[in-house]
C-alpha cells in the first residue's frame, strides 16, 4: 500500500477548512442581513466612474466593483463576492509561498488557518474594500521577491516589478517592499548577486508601467494622492496614547493569544534572522519590521487605524508558525501536548471572537459596542430619503447632499431610483467628491440634504437655498434600540454650492 504523499494531505486538510470558512461566509452574506459599509459604497461611486485613479487610493478597488457588478449585477452580496473570492486567493499565496520558504507544507498551513480565524481577515473576507487585494498582491510580491532573490531570472524580477505596481493601485502601503528588500539585501549581502546585470530594470519599468496611470493622473491634479498620505496619522505633537491604543487594537483584530504568538514569533524571528541570519526568518522578518516599526513610530503622534499594519502579519505568521514547528520538534510528549492545546486555544478563541460579531446586536448591549453598527440602518435611510424625494414637488428634479462622503454614497446606493448625490465641502479634508461634478450642475433644483444626527443645520446650507423646510428626525431602531439618528431637510430651488471655511485639508 502506498504512503499518501504529505504534502497533498495537508494541502487538502487546507483545502477543506477553507472551503468550510467560504462556506460560512457566503451564508453569511446571503443572510446576514448587513449593508454596505461607507467605504464599500464609496468604492462603488467610484467603479460609476472609472479613472486612472482617485483622490485617495489607486484604481483597482474601483476596476474590481466594476468588474462585479457588471458580471453579477448591482447589490451588496455582488460586491462584497471579491472579497470572499480574495480571501481565497489570498490563502494559497500564503501557503505556497510557506512552501518554498520552508520546503516543507506545514508552517504555511498553520499560518493560513490561524490567520483566516481572527477578526482581522474574517472582516477582511466578508468586506470588499482596498485591503483584500492589497493582502493577496503583498503575499504574491513576497513570493516573487523569494524567487527573485533565489534565481534571478527577468521573468522573476517582471512579476515581482508587476506585483509592486499593480498592488500599490490597490493601496500605496505596497511600496513597503521597497524598504523590505533594502532591508533583507543589507542583511543578506550573498543575495545581492541578484542585483547585477539589466534584469532588475526589467522589474522597475514593469513597476513604473502598472504605476503610470496613477502618475499620470496626479500629476495632472496637482499630487493630491501624496499629500493625502502625507497627512494620515499626523498628530500634534508627542501622544504616546495613540501607539497604546493602536496595540490595544491589534489585541482585538488579531485577539489576545495570536497577538501573542507573533509577537513572541517578532521577537525570536528577529533573533533568528537578523542576529543568527538563518533563513526564512530573515526574509520574513525583513519585511515585517518595516510596517510595524513605522506605524509604531506614527503611533507616537498620531492615530493609526487597526487594519493598517495587515501587510506585517502574513510573514510574521509564517515567522510564527515555522518558530513554533522547530520547538515542537525539541519538546517531549507533554510538551507537545501542551502547545497543541495552546494552538487549539488560540484557534477556538479567534473562531469565537470572530463569530461574536455576528450575534452582539442579539445582546442587550448599547449599539456601540456592537462592531457591525456601522453596517446597519444605511438601507432603512435610503428607503426613508426615497420615500422623502417622492413627496418633494419635482422628484425628477430633486437631488440628495450630505456635508459626509459617507452618507452620500450609501445615498447614492441605497436610494431608490438613484439621484444625482452630492457631497458638499463645509470645512472638511477633501475626497474624491470634489474631484467630481459638483452640485452647481443642479441650480434651481429641489435637494434633501442628509446629517446623522439631530443637530442645528449649518447656516451655509441653508442660504445655499431659498427654502428649507424644519427637520424630519429619522430613527434606525434595531431590536428596540435606536442605533442611528439622521436629520433629513427638504430644501427648495439650489442657488449654489455652500463655501468651505478655512484652506484646502488633504
Amino acid at each position: 500500500m502506498s504512503t499518501p504523499n504529505p504534502d497533498r494531505r495537508i494541502g487538502l486538510q487546507v483545502a477543506a477548512v477553507l472551503a468550510v470558512l467560504t462556506g460560512l461566509r457566503l451564508a453569511f452574506l446571503i443572510w446576514g442581513g448587513l449593508d454596505l459599509s461607507p467605504d464599500e459604497a464609496h468604492y462603488w461611486e467610484w467603479s460609476r466612474r472609472l479613472d486612472l485613479s482617485y483622490y485617495s487610493k489607486g484604481p483597482l478597488i474601483a476596476y474590481l466593483i466594476a468588474g462585479l457588478t457588471l458580471v453579477f449585477g448591482t447589490s451588496a452580496f455582488a460586491i462584497r463576492l471579491g472579497a470572499v473570492g480574495l480571501s481565497l486567493l489570498g490563502a494559497w499565496a500564503l501557503y505556497r509561498l510557506g512552501r518554498d520558504l520552508f520546503g516543507r507544507p506545514e508552517p504555511g498551513a498553520l499560518a493560513v488557518v490561524g490567520l483566516q480565524l481572527t477578526p482581522l481577515v474574517w472582516a477582511g473576507s466578508l468586506i470588499t474594500t482596498i485591503d483584500p487585494p492589497f493582502i493577496v498582491l503583498w503575499t504574491l510580491g513576497l513570493w516573487t521577491a523569494h524567487r527573485v532573490l533565489t534565481r534571478g531570472s527577468v521573468g522573476s524580477w517582471l512579476l515581482l516589478g508587476c506585483a509592486i505596481g499593480v498592488g500599490s493601485l490597490a493601496k500605496y502601503a505596497m511600496l513597503f517592499a521597497l524598504p523590505g528588500l533594502l532591508l533583507y539585501l543589507w542583511l543578506a549581502p550573498e543575495r545581492r548577486l541578484s542585483l547585477r546585470g539589466a534584469r532588475p530594470l526589467f522589474g522597475a519599468l514593469a513597476a513604473l508601467a502598472t504605476l503610470a496611470p496613477m502618475l499620470v493622473w496626479n500629476a495632472r491634479v496637482g499630487w493630491v494622492s501624496a499629500r493625502h498620505v502625507a497627512s494620515q496619522g499626523r498628530g500634534s505633537g508627542f501622544a504616546p496614547l495613540n501607539l497604546v491604543e493602536f496595540l490595544g487594537s491589534q489585541l482585538l483584530v488579531l485577539t489576545p493569544i495570536v497577538a501573542v504568538l507573533l509577537a513572541w514569533g517578532l521577537w525570536i524571528g528577529a533573533r533568528e534572522g537578523f542576529a543568527r541570519r538563518r533563513e526564512p526568518y530573515r526574509f520574513l522578518l525583513a519585511f515585517a519590521v518595516p510596517v510595524l516599526a513605522t506605524y509604531a513610530t506614527v503611533g507616537l503622534q498620531g492615530k493609526v487605524q487597526a487594519n493598517w499594519a495587515a501587510a506585517a502579519y502574513p510573514p510574521l505568521a509564517l515567522a510564527t508558525a515555522g518558530l513554533l514547528l522547530e520547538r515542537r520538534e525539541g519538546l517531549d510528549d507533554t510538551g507537545r501536548r501542551r502547545q497543541t492545546r495552546l494552538l487549539i486555544a488560540a484557534s477556538a478563541l479567534a473562531l469565537l471572537m470572530s463569530a461574536a460579531g455576528h450575534v452582539i446586536d442579539r445582546l442587550p448591549l448599547s449599539p456601540r459596542l456592537d462592531p457591525a453598527t456601522r453596517l446597519r440602518g444605511w438601507a432603512d435611510l435610503g428607503h426613508a430619503v426615497g420615500s422623502t424625494v417622492a413627496t418633494m414637488p419635482d422628484p425628477g428634479r430633486t437631488f440628495l447632499a450630505s456635508s459626509r462622503y459617507q452618507i452620500t454614497s450609501e445615498l447614492a446606493f441605497y436610494v431608490p431610483g438613484r439621484p444625482p448625490a452630492y457631497n458638499f465641502n463645509l470645512g472638511r479634508r477633501l475626497n474624491q467628491y470634489d474631484f467630481w461634478e459638483g452640485a452647481d450642475s443642479r441650480l434651481g433644483w429641489n435637494a434633501v440634504f442628509v446629517e446623522e444626527g439631530a443637530y442645528r443645520l449649518d447656516p451655509r446650507v441653508r442660504a445655499a437655498f431659498v427654502r428649507v423646510d424644519p427637520p424630519i428626525v429619522l430613527e434606525i431602531t434595531r431590536r428596540g434600540q435606536v442605533i442611528r439618528v439622521f436629520s433629513l431637510y427638504r430644501a427648495y430651488r439650489f442657488l449654489g454650492t455652500p463655501a468651505p471655511a478655512g484652506q484646502t485639508r488633504y
